[in-house]
């Protein structure tokens, strides 16, 4: 076995997700080729300097700093492996960053097929309690809460302000409400969602006494936060709520123009919207240099 696959079975162990790892292993081979190439340096061998020389080499082929900077955590990645192997004593890259970049929104944003699984893995989760009635009450509404994470983007004061009246069942949609964050907005609840709502507001709320029309009683802040952490264990690579809501918007510009994602993010300016559109198009420029590689 070889250096590099020796480094992939490293990265393996750190719960990046296969499309991060290959992404990774591509960075690295870029710089070791680069390292043979111009420098004819050992890795065990490149210091502070070396790496400047590194990024100085990239900005001449036009990459943008983005994409070099993605290069320099894969080898932040690289050195660290190769420091657990006792070949180097330092990591040279771990602060190295090249500046005038895009801020990014969210790191290692879900995919479509993640945040259904969150919501499949969830459904199935039963608890056991001798408050067996009261546990199974919170978790049909958290189902409910759950998938209006992941397919709408809702966040906790969205889900406070909502009422009964903002769902309809049988036209297959919610109302959002405003708030001091985000525009009211009305869209379409997903086919799986349908019948654990209708159960839920049939059976499950009036049972768990509300005390007037809102939606979810008691505080969805704290309620998000529990949940948050079962989510969490379902997929440890979730950080927090924010992680999910910024995926389901770059799952968005992904398939509508910004304009429709503006609408359904609930975001009162279009700028908010950009920012997920322009990290995503850095995240294709890099797919794209994996299978057109410079030079």
């Amino acid at each position: 076995m070889n250096q590099m696959d020796e480094f992939e079975r490293y990265l393996q162990t750190t719960k990046l997700s296969a499309t991060t790892i290959t992404s990774h292993s591509y960075n690295v081979k870029l710089f070791t080729q680069w390292l043979e190439k111009e420098s004819h340096l050992d890795p065990a061998s490149v210091g502070y300097n070396d790496l400047l020389t590194y990024i100085q080499y990239e900005k001449q082929k036009n990459v943008n700093p983005a994409t070099i900077n993605l290069r320099l955590a894969s080898i932040t990645y690289y050195f660290d492996y190769l420091k657990k192997q006792g070949d180097v004593k330092n990591n040279p890259v771990k602060q190295l960053r090249v500046k005038g970049t895009v801020k990014r929104v969210i790191e290692n944003p879900l995919s479509p097929e993640e945040l259904q699984a969150l919501y499949d893995h969830y459904r199935l989760l039963k608890k056991a309690s001798q408050h067996q009635h009261n546990t199974d009450l919170v978790h049909q509404r958290n189902v409910v809460i759950v998938g209006l994470m992941v397919f709408q983007g809702i966040h906790s004061g969205e889900l406070q302000k909502m009422e009964v009246k903002d769902v309809s069942v049988d036209a297959g949609t919610i109302y959002i409400p405003s708030t001091g964050r985000s525009a009211s907005r009305s869209l379409l609840l997903q086919s799986a969602q349908i019948l654990p709502i209708h159960e839920y507001l049939q059976d499950t709320r009036p049972q768990l006494k509300p005390k007037g029309e809102e939606l979810f009683p008691g505080s969805l802040s704290n309620i998000v936060t529990r949940l948050q952490q079962e989510l969490q264990g379902i997929n440890p690579a979730l950080t927090n709520a924010l992680h999910i809501r910024g995926s389901v918007f770059i799952n968005w510009v992904k398939q509508h123009n910004k304009r429709q994602v503006q609408y359904m993010a609930g975001h009162r300016y279009i700028s908010s919207t950009e920012v997920y559109a322009m990290q995503e198009m850095e995240t294709l420029q890099d797919e794209l240099s994996k299978h057109h590689p410079f030079g």
